[in-house]
């Protein structure tokens, strides 16, 4: 690993321990990557499972950890690519991405806009979506 990649994965620490700590409300570990990403699944009938079905939420980033709804959700590279901006997101921002998340969607309602569509984290991560990444084969491949 490079050393900018060790730093951010210091720096985002306290995130991925709570990240961890969230799987115990109904995750099983799935798969790490080459990236330090550790991928877990949501277990049927637990309160996480609930509450992603309940929002509508495919996958959510916690530090390093991505929590999937379904379990073909690590496979999929579109997916995969959009958490992993978020991961990006986190090394960057460490401890502080809640807060700028949070200040992000404020923004857009004081804008008068969607809170989580306009979110800039969230167009970020749309928008890496299509980009290509080490290992995950290009969209519509």
């Amino acid at each position: 690993m490079r050393p900018a990649h060790v730093l951010g994965q210091l720096w985002m620490a306290p995130m991925t321990a709570f990240g961890l700590c969230q799987t115990l409300l109904g995750a099983s570990f799935h798969s790490r990557t080459r990236e330090g990403v550790l991928n877990f699944v949501v277990r049927p009938r637990t309160f996480l499972h609930w509450y992603m079905r309940t929002i509508g939420i495919a996958a959510y980033t916690l530090g390093a950890v991505v929590t999937y709804a379904d379990p073909a959700g690590p496979g999929q590279p579109r997916l995969y690519r959009h958490e992993y901006e978020h991961v990006l997101q986190t090394m960057a921002l460490g401890p502080l991405m809640p807060i700028a998340y949070a200040g992000s969607s404020l923004w857009q309602l004081v804008r008068g806009r969607r809170i989580y569509r306009d979110n800039w984290f969230e167009v970020r991560a749309r928008a890496a979506e299509t980009k290509p990444l080490p290992g995950v084969p290009p969209a519509g491949r």
